[in-house]
């Protein structure tokens, strides 16, 4: 029998030195029964750089660990990057003393120290806004009607922010278009979005 395969709720980016820390992240974030992606999230054998692509694009938020002894390599300014670019919320946790100067990229955000952990759970638990069946639903119509695969949204930004627009009017939310393009890649993966091909015309909202 086939494992359904996890959606991811927090992306934790960090370094080999970090990697005691950052496993111990994500248990207590699973312990809040949120779905965290670590390097050990990656199966063996699994392509790397889709799987990162995928919990990158599909998360609610980001948490980047820094500590003195590691410095950001290229892979983890990538994902810094894109998180920034999705807005993504994006969270520092410090791997040591609170007194070391953190890295400039970092800087604008709040960081935290690794005794004050549980003080983040509450704040990525804010960043969630719930999206019913019914919302869900009604994306799935829309994104059918504009006939753009979900993984290609993000460089057709009239078309996403179409999409956005004719959501938010639908279900009187406003959501933004980076928290519906994250919604769409979790529903593609949980196979709840529609085929692509045959194009439907729904009248708009």
């Amino acid at each position: 029998m086939s494992t359904a395969t996890p959606t991811y709720d927090v992306f934790i980016s960090h370094g080999a030195r970090d990697r005691e820390f950052a496993t111990d992240v994500a248990h207590r974030l699973a312990a809040e029964g949120l779905q965290p992606f670590y390097d050990a999230s990656i199966a063996i054998g699994e392509d790397v750089s889709k799987a990162i692509w995928d919990a990158l694009a599909e998360c609610r938020a980001f948490i980047v660990i820094v500590s003195p002894d590691s410095t950001p390599d290229a892979m983890r300014t990538v994902e810094l990057g894109a998180a920034t670019a999705w807005h993504k919320p994006i969270f520092v946790l410090l791997n040591g003393s609170a007194s070391f100067r953190l890295p400039e990229a970092l800087q604008q955000f709040q960081a935290y120290p690794r005794n004050r952990v549980d003080e983040v759970l509450p704040h990525i638990r804010q960043t969630f806004e719930p999206i019913t069946d019914e919302d869900r639903k009604l994306l799935a119509e829309l994104y059918s009607d504009i006939d753009i695969p979900a993984d290609q949204l993000n460089q057709s930004p009239r078309e996403l922010q179409e999409l956005v627009n004719r959501f938010n009017v639908g279900s009187k939310r406003q959501l933004s278009g980076s928290r519906i393009l994250s919604e769409l890649l979790r529903m593609r993966k949980q196979s709840k979005l529609p085929r692509l091909g045959t194009r439907r015309r729904i009248s708009k909202p």
